[in-house]
C-alpha cells in the first residue's frame, strides 16, 4: 500500500512538472532583442536653410521587443569619409555646426529621438564659395547600457549640407495643367477654385502673403512661347485676400479665386498669377508665377 501512495505521489508531482513547462510563457520567445540605428545612415544630404532658427533632427531608432533602456551617443569620425567615399567629400569645420546634445537617453517605451543639429547656413555658403569644396560631417552612433548596436553601415550618416533659401512659391508654376471652366448657361453666378501655394522648408509660422493679376507675366509667356493667349477682364474674377495665407505648421495651403459669370464673353482666356511679397523669408523667383487657363463657355 505504501509503494502504491509512493507511486500516486511521484507520478503527481511528474504531471505538475509537465503541467507547468507546457504553461511557459514563450511570448518573447521569437521576438528580437532592442536595437539602435540610425533612420538617415549612409549618405545623407540635407537642405540647410538660410534664416532663423533652422535645426535638422538626425534620428536615431529603437527596433526591437522595446524593454531595454539606455544612452546613444553621436561623434564625429572623419575616417569615415575616406573609407566610404574617398576623396569626394571634405570634413566641414566644427565652426559651422552645432550639436546640441551629443549624447541622448533612450527610455523603455521610446521608439525615436532625435540628435538636434543646427547650422551655420550663410558661413557655410560663404566657405563654399571661396574653397569650391563639397563639405560633410559623418557622424557616427554608438551605444551605452543594455541597448545594442545594428550593423556598422547603419550607425552612420555623411550629412551633407546644401545651403538653399526659404521660399514660397506656387506648387504648380508656370503653366497650370487643368483649365478652369464656366458655362454661361448651367454655372452660378460666382463659381470657386483653388490654386496652391507651398514653401520649401517646415513652415513653424503663420505666413501671410500678397498675389496680384499681372499682365506682364502673360504678355512675357507668349512672346516666349509665340502665343496670343488673351488675358481674363478684370469684371470676370475675384481672388480672395482672406486665402492669402499658409498656416502655422502647414507646408502649403490653397489661394482662392472667383470665376464670375457674365462679365465676359464665351473664349478661352488666361489668369496671370504672381506672387509679390510674404512676411517672412521669400518669393521662390522660380515658382513666383502660375498662369491658369479659363473656358467660358455656352
Amino acid at each position: 500500500m505504501k509503494n502504491y501512495k509512493n507511486s500516486l505521489l511521484h507520478l503527481l508531482a511528474l504531471s505538475l512538472i509537465i503541467l507547468a513547462a507546457g504553461c511557459e510563457d514563450r511570448r518573447m520567445n521569437n521576438m528580437v532583442e532592442d536595437k539602435v540605428y540610425l533612420n538617415n545612415f549612409g549618405l545623407n544630404n540635407q537642405n540647410v536653410f538660410k534664416g532663423d532658427n533652422f535645426t535638422y533632427n538626425l534620428q536615431v531608432v529603437k527596433s526591437g521587443v522595446g524593454t531595454q533602456e539606455g544612452e546613444v551617443t553621436i561623434t564625429v569620425d572623419e575616417s569615415l569619409l575616406a573609407k566610404y567615399y574617398g576623396t569626394k567629400y571634405t570634413l566641414l569645420p566644427a565652426a559651422y555646426y552645432k550639436v546640441k546634445n551629443s549624447t541622448l537617453k533612450i527610455e523603455k517605451s521610446d521608439y525615436q529621438v532625435p540628435f538636434e543639429v543646427s547650422f551655420d547656413a550663410a558661413g557655410i555658403e560663404a566657405l563654399q564659395t571661396t574653397t569650391q569644396f563639397t563639405y560633410a560631417i559623418p557622424f557616427k552612433l554608438s551605444s551605452a547600457g543594455s541597448l545594442h548596436t545594428a550593423v556598422e553601415t547603419q550607425l552612420y550618416s555623411v550629412v551633407v549640407p546644401t545651403v538653399v533659401s526659404p521660399y514660397l512659391g506656387f506648387k504648380t508654376a508656370g503653366l497650370a495643367a487643368a483649365t478652369s471652366s464656366l458655362s454661361l448657361a448651367g454655372s452660378p453666378a460666382e463659381t470657386k477654385f483653388y490654386a496652391f501655394v507651398q514653401t520649401n522648408y517646415n513652415n513653424k509660422a503663420d505666413l501671410q502673403y500678397k498675389v496680384e493679376v499681372d499682365e506682364a507675366v502673360l504678355t512675357a509667356y507668349n512672346i516666349e512661347k509665340k502665343t496670343s493667349h488673351k488675358i481674363l477682364p478684370s469684371q470676370a474674377y475675384r481672388l480672395d485676400p482672406a486665402s492669402f495665407l499658409v498656416q502655422n505648421l502647414n507646408n502649403e495651403q490653397a489661394l482662392t479665386y472667383y470665376l464670375l459669370k457674365n462679365n465676359a464673353p464665351k473664349g478661352a482666356y488666361m489668369l496671370p498669377l504672381k506672387l509679390t511679397q510674404v512676411s517672412l523669408f521669400g518669393i521662390n523667383p522660380a515658382k513666383s508665377t502660375m498662369l491658369i487657363p479659363v473656358s467660358i463657355q455656352d
